[in-house]
């Protein structure tokens, strides 16, 4: 039977430009695993870790940015991890930082592009991440009230 797992979270990098959300998308290297395609953030949770600093981590190891605004996307992303024999349950996070933030890329990346709800999910590869960016765009990007009830800090 598999396991239940939650050792992973995602986060999605946000910006406001000229009042529009922007995601931050990072094309991996070809030679890395999943080479030449777009992601947002994915971290392994460390045993002392939470979510919200694995995630934390994992956008400064990434891109030397700080994250700014954190939010709970209000989402759990699932997949099977068949390696594992384990169904994996992911916390799904949004940063937004300031639209003049500066990127450094990490080594596993080769580009960043700041995409809009439509060309991001139409970039990432995998269901969950799709719905995730519409989901962050739907409840997140309006701002306002809504928006705050899921800002964690």
């Amino acid at each position: 039977m598999p396991s239940l797992v939650s050792d992973a979270v995602d986060a999605y990098v946000v910006r406001r430009l000229n009042a529009r959300l922007q995601f931050l998308l990072l094309q991996r290297r070809g030679d890395a695993p999943f080479g030449g395609s777009w992601q947002a953030i994915h971290a392994r949770i460390e045993p002392e870790e939470t979510a919200v600093t694995a995630a934390e981590r994992a956008l400064f190891d990434t891109t030397g940015m700080a994250p700014g605004i954190v939010y709970s996307a209000d989402y759990v992303n699932q997949i099977f991890d068949h390696g594992r024999d384990a169904v994996v349950f992911i916390p799904v996070l949004a940063f937004e930082v300031p639209s003049t933030s500066q990127i450094a890329l990490g080594e596993d990346f080769v580009q960043h592009e700041w995409c809009e709800r439509d060309e991001a999910a139409a970039r990432l590869l995998w269901s969950g991440q799709r719905w995730s960016v519409r989901h962050i765009a739907d409840v997140i990007g309006a701002g306002g009230s809504t928006a705050e009830f899921y800002r964690i800090r």
